[in-house]
């Protein structure tokens, strides 16, 4: 993935517009990780800071990875504005930096399909070691439409599902596309709590090691 495309270029412009209102299921996790004794939250891809300031806020201690560098550093200056901190990390998501079953939970918005189906995987199994035993884990994903087109303008399939963009802010960044029976299969080594889509039909997977 080249760092002068897609999402790096987006952070250079400009911050997310409306970063300030955090998931539709953020509250529900709070709710949940509250009940659970989460304290510590990973938060991969967190782009510019949008849940690491709302779980910071509600009082976890928070950590975030992202591979754009402007994003981390729009990140931390929106934090030090809040009076927050968090360990923020610049690097790709198949290579967690933290050790074995460090984290309570796992957050993730968007980011891991941002990658080709081997890289996922091994995100997957990075997720899997840093989280705690009965650690959560939350994703938003990418998924496959029955009619089997895409809904971007323009793109190359690399591999079964998987698109390259050949314009816009995300060009250059690959969007896999997976389908129920693939999200099921991937995370098998989780036990899935609940599999559901959100209102604009992304797939949300809560899951507990």
């Amino acid at each position: 993935m080249n760092e002068l495309s897609g999402w790096e270029l987006a952070y250079r412009r400009r911050p997310t517009e409306g970063r300030e209102v955090p998931h539709e299921y953020a509250d529900s996790l709070h709710a949940r990780f509250q009940e659970h004794s989460v304290q510590k939250i990973l938060d991969l891809g967190c782009g510019d800071g949008r849940h690491l300031m709302y779980f910071g806020n509600l009082g976890y201690e928070i950590y975030g990875l992202d591979y754009s560098p402007s994003a981390i550093q729009l990140a931390e200056q929106w934090l030090t504005e809040e009076k927050l901190s968090a360990e923020l990390v610049c690097t790709v998501m198949d290579t967690i930096p933290w050790s074995n079953e460090y984290f309570d939970a796992v957050i993730c918005f968007q980011a891991i399909h941002h990658n080709l189906i081997d890289g996922i995987r091994r995100t997957i199994a990075e997720i899997h070691r840093v989280l705690r035993k009965e650690g959560w884990l939350f994703v938003t994903i990418g998924t496959w439409r029955p009619s089997g087109s895409f809904t971007f303008r323009s793109g190359t399939e690399v591999e079964p599902n998987t698109i390259i963009l050949t314009e816009g802010h995300e060009k250059g960044v690959p969007h896999h596309f997976f389908t129920t029976e693939e999200i099921l299969r991937e995370f098998s080594q989780f036990n899935i709590v609940n599999l559901d889509h959100d209102s604009r039909n992304r797939a949300c997977l809560l899951a507990q090691k």
